[in-house]
């Protein structure tokens, strides 16, 4: 019956029996008592059943703030084990999945550069790379028999300067005629020749192309010269003084090589413009047929099979039409004077509004050779 009471009542402890003081102040009803230690009687035994089961389960139940040794029993649990087990390797077996997916990814992906921008472009002046027919210029032919060479240094694309048939004035870079091979460097069918070795070594080509002016040799001056048909504005024609063998020209703009840009006509009895040498005359690209002819001399390369052109001398394309004079650079520089290409600011004869609208329709012809797999230009 003991056992049975000490699970529904607390146990109640008899004065005789002994007072724990836990910290708490004295009860003041023992002030007055005397104890007697020798007349005290033994303590009663009191048992208590307790459930170990019971007892286990409550101090293994969860609570904010459990110690660490509660918490390793907790963690040794299968349920907990087994989960922590499977969001492991859950984990591992997604991150596996996420890199093979992103290797799978880039390389199944089109590649970001195209073929023009994968590896170094080596550039040739074929007159001076190597001379096969031993006439002391170097030609077509020559590049040819150094292909070996060039697919040994690992390059992919060859750049070729200028070699259209020209007076050879500036390197080359006034052309005669936009179509043809000039006769140091070879034919058009060396050049073919060329093309078909360069391809068959899984090389490509570009070629240099100056569309800003021409050689004062080209057809297209003759006949804008002699104010032929269409082409009497191939090219820039202003009204300019001549006296006593002395040229005033429309206003202060200077080529790149000194001196005034404007060159005087014994044909014409006009000045001609030109941002390079005088034998070099721009080319008037605010004529929409001189656009059209840029477009189909693109065309006839891509035709032969060219892989893409290097632009050049682009921001010349074209000239302000108020033709006034441009700013100087020392505005207390004599206007007279003014001879060199650096004393002025070119505000007026380069980036003019309507430059990159030409070169975006350059663009759109080459996109036109571009639709075959593999021969993107």
């Amino acid at each position: 019956m003991v056992e049975e009471e000490a699970k529904s009542l607390p146990m109640e402890l008899s004065e005789k029996e002994g007072v724990e003081n836990n910290g708490f102040v004295q009860n003041e009803a023992f002030d007055d008592k005397e104890t007697d230690t020798s007349s005290q009687e033994v303590p009663k035994t009191c048992m208590i059943d307790v459930d170990p089961v019971a007892t286990e389960e409550l101090v293994l139940k969860p609570y904010a703030g459990m110690p660490k040794e509660v918490l390793l029993k907790f963690s040794s649990q299968a349920r907990y084990r087994v989960t922590r087990e499977i969001l492991f390797w859950l984990i591992i077996a997604a991150a596996v999945m996420l890199v093979c997916a992103t290797i799978a990814i880039i390389a199944l992906s089109p590649k970001c550069l195209d073929w023009w921008q994968a590896s170094p472009i080596y550039q040739i002046y074929p007159r001076s790379f190597k001379d096969s027919d031993m006439d002391g210029n170097g030609d077509l032919k020559g590049i040819q028999e150094k292909l070996d060479h060039i697919t040994y240094l690992n390059i992919k694309t060859i750049w070729l300067t200028s070699f259209f048939k020209s007076p050879l004035k500036d390197l080359g870079y006034g052309a005669e005629d936009f179509y043809d091979i000039d006769p140091m460097f070879g034919s058009m069918s060396d050049f073919e020749n060329l093309l078909a070795a360069v391809h068959d070594r899984g090389l490509k080509v570009i070629m240099d192309f100056i569309p800003n002016h021409t050689s004062d040799k080209h057809q297209w001056f003759q006949l804008s010269r002699n104010r032929t048909g269409k082409y009497t504005d191939y090219y820039i024609w202003q009204d300019c003084l001549q006296a006593a063998g002395s040229v005033t020209p429309p206003n202060n703009w200077v080529s790149i090589y000194g001196n005034s840009s404007w060159q005087f006509d014994d044909v014409r009895k006009q000045c001609y413009f030109h941002q390079f040498g005088k034998e070099q005359p721009d080319l008037n690209f605010r004529n929409l047929a001189v656009q059209q002819e840029i477009h189909d001399i693109i065309k006839f390369w891509l035709g032969k099979g060219i892989d893409g052109f290097s632009f050049s001398a682009i921001k010349f394309l074209l000239e302000a039409t108020h033709l006034r004079d441009e700013p100087r650079v020392n505005k207390s520089q004599n206007p007279d004077s003014i001879t060199a290409y650096s004393q002025l600011y070119h505000d007026y004869t380069t980036t003019q509004v309507g430059m990159h609208d030409i070169i975006r329709s350059f663009r759109q012809t080459m996109n036109q050779y571009s639709s075959e797999p593999g021969r993107y230009r």
